[in-house]
């Protein structure tokens, strides 16, 4: 997890410096504390999803654009308890990698959900499309609109740029999710 904060902290520090903004600032529009953002940027933080994402958002970039060191080798192979890994509350996620392909930016994580609580995401960019596999458990997910149920082998794809929703039923999920991004 270490090397995954100190990549982090890299990349916030480089994005925000190239857009002009002040630490405040990005603090301010992501809707993250400005101490929070201070241990970040020095290694030292422990972010969750809901807070990379807000300053994913802020900066104009995907999440996965926050986890990967911006000196990473273009071809790698990540072992099972390998990769960046974020914590959250509900839904904890493990980047297995990150491409561009014809105007797609694509992220393929491992995830694991929690039961408890359901997750509820912001709506992503315009066109942002999620694709999952569930490994093992039961998953609801979807917009929050109409989320469906899925089982171990269902996979599901939804238009993400609306409010979803992820909920383990019964027990920890296990799954692959692959977000799709244009660009």
């Amino acid at each position: 997890m270490q090397e995954t904060v100190k990549a982090i902290a890299g990349n916030v520090r480089r994005l925000r410096a190239a857009r002009g903004l002040s630490a405040a600032g990005l603090a301010r529009e992501a809707g993250v504390a400005r101490a929070t953002l201070a241990e970040l940027e020095a290694g030292r933080g422990n972010p969750t999803i809901e807070t990379l994402y807000g300053l994913a958002r802020v900066l104009g970039v995907t999440f996965a654009d926050l986890l990967v060191p911006a000196d990473a080798p273009p071809v790698h192979v990540v072992r099972a308890d390998e990769g960046p890994q974020v914590p959250g509350a509900v839904v904890q996620a493990r980047l297995l990698r990150q491409a561009s392909a014809e105007r797609v930016r694509v992220e393929m994580y491992d995830m694991r959900v929690v039961p408890g609580e359901p997750r509820h995401a912001d709506a992503h960019q315009p066109g942002v499309v999620e694709q999952i596999l569930v490994v093992a458990g039961r998953l609801r997910v979807g917009p929050e609109t109409g989320p469906v149920e899925l089982g171990p082998g269902d996979f599901a794809v939804f238009e993400a740029s609306v409010p979803h929703v992820y909920e383990a039923l019964g027990g920890e999920v296990s799954a692959t999710l692959v977000i799709l991004t244009p660009g």
